[in-house]
């Protein structure tokens, strides 16, 4: 805050010696100049002193300087205006403003985390919002999962014993596929997706499910199905999207 009352003393004891000045100048004492401006001689001494306190309130002693300038011969209008003049409050350019100062590396690095906080939203909004696809590791084929039975010995002499057959699920729907070229498919089983994703030729599933099992394939010629142990046959014609649904003891298509 500025001190108004420092501000208006500096005024006047600038103003107050300049006066004196003149005075001492044109040698006339303030006794003199108190019978030409009607202003006691103290008042007259406090201005050229800078005494504020021994003075009436600044709007009067701006008065008092006008006349006390006019005696002298001097421009008393243009004195009196210098004094009492609000203090002016410094005002900061906008330059000097915090927002002024960030330089362009700033700005940078406010836009680099911007644009980082955008990415992160926007991955995560789209891992809440995608379906789950589960990908099923691939299986051997058919040929691979049969054990070989092998005519070499132990070293001991004793035949091998062979692998013990890995049992196939049991479910009132089995249904076997292979691929014999690319194709993409959907598993349903009794109302869950089990897989969504692409099959490679030579890839081997088997699907099993209690009340209904849906497949959906986009290349229905590439996908051959055996369903229930029956004879392996084409689920449509190459290139062709076709949906089939099996259920226990028959199987309802639905050509797209």
């Amino acid at each position: 805050m500025v001190d108004s009352n420092a501000v208006y003393r500096e005024q006047l004891l600038e103003l107050g010696t300049l006066l004196q000045a003149a005075r001492q100048q044109q040698g006339q004492t303030l006794e003199t100049l108190a019978e030409k401006t009607l202003i006691r001689p103290s008042l007259l001494a406090a201005i050229e002193q800078g005494d504020l306190d021994a003075l009436p309130e600044p709007v009067y002693i701006r008065g008092l300087i006008r006349r006390y300038g006019d005696a002298l011969q001097l421009d008393g209008e243009t004195l009196a205006s210098q004094f009492f003049t609000p203090p002016r409050i410094q005002r900061r350019s906008w330059k000097e403003t915090p927002a002024a100062q960030l330089r362009p590396l700033h700005l940078y690095g406010a836009y680099f985390m911007l644009m980082v906080a955008a990415i992160s939203g926007l991955s995560y909004l789209l891992r809440q919002t995608a379906p789950e696809v589960t990908v099923l590791p691939p299986l051997d084929p058919l040929n691979s999962s049969e054990t070989r039975s092998s005519e070499s010995s132990s070293p001991g002499g004793a035949p091998a014993v062979p692998a013990p057959q890995p049992e196939e699920p049991q479910a009132p729907i089995q249904v076997r596929m292979t691929l014999t070229a690319q194709s993409w498919l959907r598993i349903t089983s009794d109302g869950t997706t089990k897989f969504e994703g692409i099959l490679q030729p030579g890839d081997t599933r088997m699907w099993t499910a209690d009340q209904a099992l849906t497949i959906r394939a986009g290349n229905a010629g590439a996908v051959m199905v055996s369903y229930n142990d029956s004879q392996t046959e084409a689920l449509g014609q190459p290139g062709m999207v076709r949906e089939i649904t099996y259920s226990p003891g028959e199987a309802v298509s639905l050509a797209w």
